[in-house]
């Protein structure tokens, strides 16, 4: 059921009208329709498979309420008259063991069985076949777990509303990987749409299928031909050229995805967590990373690089490395080993391919390297007298963090390692321009990008941009655009509609969202 056919919008339309009708006479209820569409929209893809997403709400739900249920017996026999202090430390020390214990072993089941599913079962060959959001609903439990141990919140006590947190219907093709205590009161309380925000939502859905359709879509037969398996034997340029493609494509596929995604959601009154803020304007890797899938990005800090970096032995080590070498030495270098362990199973998330742990190690390197020489770069800086905040250096930094994603592309996309780095080293040792060039032409005249479809992806690629200067300027394009007068809103519809219409008349084929099979 893809986002943009007559069956997903019947599907929408449908569970809308009930949501509101709900919403008029069982407001309280509300939230069982939500949960309603989200099972059905799941077992509509998925069928039997629903029985991974059940298995994981009910080991989170139940030992969530477990873990509570732990403490609070604990903390009243710590309030027992008699304990001495030792007594009262021992059972807590006590307490948090059997909490941690019980929330290891949900995180471990949850873990294992994404594992399972995604690399070892015979589907891992034919990955559309995979549940439906695995990758996201597991990651969700997971977060939903550790942080009910740690306090954070209370659990949930009605399996049916932890359920809706996990299966939430938008969520499950393309993410992203909500924070239940962010979109918890959204999920529940009751809703009315009104015109504003319908508009507000409607725009986002529109705007996002431009980004998918009318760019990605189009930019894609050329990045399949520049970036195909043979191309270890092309002109860096003609590579280059298809990384850069790609870079714009993968981008504009993943966020225009999103803002479908998250359009659709607000119809029903839940603001999803923010994934994308102009990550093609950042300043460095790391800084990238933090304006990129950022619902990835937050969990792996969260969950991963934080409680590995405050560990014991890992403590131990960064001060005695600061003792010898200086505190930046110490946090370099335990940073730089917790993020290139946090980037492995980054690729290891997107598949278990060796060329995505590549890509994972060469997001962690250039990052740890950064950090680590981070101090030099300033000394040369100064003895260049190259002021570090001035607006030349800024610009030089943004497109040099493009450039290094661009490059990333080599092993994000092509297949085999080996030609992904025969394609690096091409890049810069047999860039040869001139026959780069003519290959690119050959896209256009060889059929693989008609003319046509060229420009309508320029025309969305600008559109994209000025959307992208306006927000990271702190302005807003779709919330005006919801007030205006009405026949302003008419023609940005119909200019947006037109275009994504073209896109359709031109384009080779409407392709899956490449995040889809996660």
């Amino acid at each position: 059921m893809a986002f943009f056919s007559a069956a997903f919008f019947g599907f929408v339309i449908i569970f809308l009208i009930i949501h509101h009708l709900a919403g008029e006479m069982f407001p309280r209820y509300q939230w069982v329709v939500r949960l309603l569409a989200g099972l059905s929209f799941f077992t509509y893809l998925s069928g039997i498979k629903i029985i991974f997403l059940i298995a994981s709400a009910l080991t989170v739900w139940s030992g969530a309420l477990l873990i509570h249920q732990v403490g609070a017996n604990g903390r009243i026999y710590r309030k027992s008259a008699g304990l001495s202090p030792e007594e009262k430390k021992a059972a807590k020390q006590k307490c948090r063991r059997t909490q941690r214990a019980y929330a290891a072993a949900i995180v471990i089941f949850n873990i294992a069985l994404l594992v399972l599913v995604k690399y070892f079962l015979p589907v891992a060959s034919h990955p559309i076949a995979l549940p439906l959001g695995i990758s996201f609903y597991s990651l969700m439990a997971v977060s939903y777990i550790i942080d009910v141990y740690g306090e954070k919140y209370e659990p949930q006590a009605n399996f049916g509303k932890l359920l809706l947190y996990l299966c939430w219907f938008p969520q499950l093709i393309q993410g992203p990987i909500n924070r239940y205590d962010l979109v918890e009161k959204d999920l529940y309380e009751p809703f009315r749409l009104h015109a504003p925000e319908f508009r507000y939502a409607f725009y986002m859905f529109l705007f996002g299928a431009v980004k998918k359709y009318a760019l990605a879509d189009l930019l894609a037969p050329a990045v399949n031909m520049c970036l195909n398996n043979n191309s270890q034997d092309k002109p860096g340029a003609y590579v280059f050229f298809g990384a850069l493609l790609f870079a714009i494509e993968q981008y504009a596929d993943f966020s225009g995805g999103i803002d479908m995604s998250m359009g659709i959601s607000l119809l029903f009154g839940v603001r999803m967590n923010e994934n994308f803020k102009q990550p093609y304007f950042s300043d460095s890797l790391a800084a990238f990373w933090r304006r990129w899938h950022i619902s990835l990005g937050s969990f792996m800090r969260d969950y991963v690089f934080y409680p590995f970096v405050t560990t014991k032995p890992v403590s131990k080590m960064t001060k005695a490395v600061s003792k010898k070498f200086g505190a930046h030495a110490g946090r370099a270098l335990t940073g730089g080993i917790s993020n290139l362990i946090v980037f492995v199973l980054v690729g290891l998330w997107h598949g278990p391919q060796k060329h995505y742990i590549i890509w994972g190690l060469y997001n962690g390197l250039i990052i740890a390297i950064s950090d680590a020489l981070s101090p030099l770069a300033s000394r040369i800086n100064a003895f260049l007298h190259i002021r570090e905040d001035g607006k030349g250096m800024h610009i030089f930094r943004i497109v040099r963090t493009f450039l290094i994603v661009v490059f990333a592309g080599y092993f994000d996309v092509i297949g085999r390692v080996r030609t992904g780095a025969a394609c690096f080293i091409n890049t810069f040792l047999h860039f040869d321009l001139p026959k780069g060039i003519t290959m690119i032409g050959e896209l256009f005249t060889g059929g693989t990008v008609s003319v046509q479809a060229f420009s309508a992806a320029a025309l969305s690629l600008v559109l994209l941009v000025i959307n992208s200067v306006i927000k990271e300027r702190g302005g807003s394009v779709l919330e005006p655009l919801t007030v205006k007068r009405f026949y302003l809103r008419w023609i940005v519809y119909f200019a947006l509609f037109g275009l994504l219409l073209y896109s359709f008349a031109v384009s080779s084929g409407i392709r899956g969202f490449m995040y889809a099979a996660f």
